[in-house]
């Protein structure tokens, strides 16, 4: 049976691929007994199916017999390969929210120096929504909201570059200014279940705490660092901070601090002496913290630390040349969701402009690799869906002039 481009078929499709927890239904429908059927097809199922996505590998939709035999693999291997979205331009970074229902990504112009947003606020979306249309508007660290998965917040860069303002939207709502023109950057949104907002960022150096629930806001000075993220139950802040060493030598730490006014606390990470510190990053269960590290020197290869939440605790390296976006650092080591493994691309393990994907374990830094469609080049900017069981990698890459945006699903984690 042959089914081309009914809406029927397009919304059963965006509910199999594009939403984890539909492509997790379809999976179930694999302990169906094989009944024989014309063309390799069970009976009852579409052939021939348009997703709206130009698939990369394979061609063509697979059956469920051959979703079948992909799932039995015992290692981990590539199911599905397409490209969520792509124009003339090239793409950055995408971040999914925490419900693993909306995914947020940057876009580059060539040849100009112009960065805007995009979001698909549903990942049955056909086309993202940009969030700003205005010619002068350069935003970029974009973060979902915790506690509110359609929230977010991003930072503006003013047209002269001479300053950076945090903007916010509640649920979906146009986005509004939370400070002033001047150096804010690096948000982390949390809400609390009583209405009241808080918004961690940097500002010169210094982690400053909003807290609004109307018109009115508080602010306060936490901390000196930078790259906050909130815990999910916000009493803990993640930040990275600078310390000096000597006369000359700076070294970089990784800190947990909570944020109570009456007993603050913080739990200072094990780093190596002397590297600099990019991007800390909770796993899932939080009891770890991931963050990419490298020695002195532009040109020196890039690493993922590992640290327990421990005082005194040993921190270990699980990967080493690691790729990582020059240009745009608002996003650290992308965990999974059991917390077990860290998802990257690595130097080491690339074959000319191809670069498979790496899974190190978290514990042990043994390394898993696992390929997918050669027809995809110089890939980075890995993030895994947090919150579905079966794995759905977005990254971006090129098949083309272009770097687009990839969604990969494999057969199991």
């Amino acid at each position: 049976m042959q089914v081309k481009s009914l809406p029927t078929v397009k919304c059963y499709c965006c509910r199999l691929l594009k939403r984890a927890a539909a492509l997790a239904l379809l999976l179930m429908f694999l302990l169906l007994p094989v009944i024989s059927f014309s063309q390799g097809l069970l009976e009852g199922e579409f052939g021939n199916i348009e997703l709206g996505r130009a698939l990369v590998e394979p061609g063509r939709f697979p059956t469920i017999r051959e979703l079948r035999e992909i799932v039995a693999r015992p290692e981990m291997s590539a199911a599905l390969m397409l490209k969520l979205y792509g124009d003339e331009n090239n793409h950055h970074v995408p971040v999914w929210s925490s419900d693993g229902q909306r995914l947020a990504f940057q876009r580059t112009t060539r040849g100009s120096d112009a960065s805007k947003l995009l979001v698909y606020s549903a990942m049955s979306d056909e086309q993202p929504t940009l969030l700003s249309q205005a010619p002068d508007a350069y935003d970029v660290m974009f973060r979902w909201g915790i506690n509110s998965p359609a929230s977010y917040v991003f930072a503006r860069v003013d047209a002269a570059r001479q300053g950076t303002q945090i903007f916010f939207s509640p649920a979906g709502d146009p986005p509004q200014a939370r400070t002033e023109q001047g150096q804010s950057q690096y948000p982390s949104l949390f809400e609390r279940t009583d209405g009241v907002r808080w918004l961690a960022f940097e500002r010169d150096g210094q982690i400053i705490h909003q807290a609004w629930s109307g018109p009115d806001k508080e602010e306060q000075i936490v901390a000196r660092g930078t790259s906050p993220c909130w815990s999910r139950d916000g009493k803990w802040l993640l930040m990275a901070r600078e310390s000096k060493e000597g006369k000359s030598l700076a070294s970089y730490q990784v800190v947990v601090r909570s944020v109570s006014a009456k007993a603050a606390k913080e739990v200072v990470l094990p780093t190596p002496a002397g590297v600099f510190v990019r991007s800390p990053t909770w796993s899932p269960p939080e009891r770890h913290v991931a963050c990419y590290i490298r020695d002195p020197g532009d040109s020196a290869p890039w690493r993922i630390l590992v640290c327990p939440v421990v005082e005194g605790a040993a921190g270990k390296t699980v990967a080493s040349d690691v790729v990582v976006n020059p240009s745009f650092r608002s996003e650290g080591p992308s965990w999974e969701p059991s917390g077990k493994r860290i998802w990257f691309f690595s130097q080491r393990e690339r074959r000319q402009e191809y670069f498979p994907l790496v899974a190190a374990d978290a514990e042990s830094g043994q390394a898993t690799l696992v390929d997918y469609s050669v027809k995809c080049t110089t890939p980075f900017d890995v993030a895994v869906n947090p919150a579905s069981a079966v794995p759905e990698l977005a990254f971006v890459g090129h098949v083309g002039v272009s770097q687009d945006l990839f969604v990969l699903f494999l057969n199991h984690y």
